[in-house]
């Protein structure tokens, strides 16, 4: 569950970075928009290698040039 501060609350970087927690992000607001966001660095390094293998698999995925399942299942021997 996130929480929403307002940005101002920044001027307390300390206590701000000791309520941050794994899978809790911090909404930062001004004029009640959102502006940012801060996340622990482990969460932040698990999100950039997630990002890293979705593009990997997407950028696979659009250069495969195998066959339709159908086939597939039809050259091992199953049902259609």
């Amino acid at each position: 569950m996130s929480e929403v501060k307002p940005l101002s609350s920044l001027r307390n970087y300390t206590k701000i970075f000791n309520e941050l927690k794994p899978g809790h992000p911090i909404i930062f607001t001004k004029n009640g928009n959102e502006v940012g966001t801060l996340i622990d660095s482990k969460e932040w390094n698990k999100l950039q290698s997630e990002m890293r293998l979705i593009k990997e698999l997407t950028r696979e995925d659009k250069s495969f040039d195998g066959i339709s399942l159908k086939e597939f299942r039809k050259n091992h021997n199953r049902n259609v």
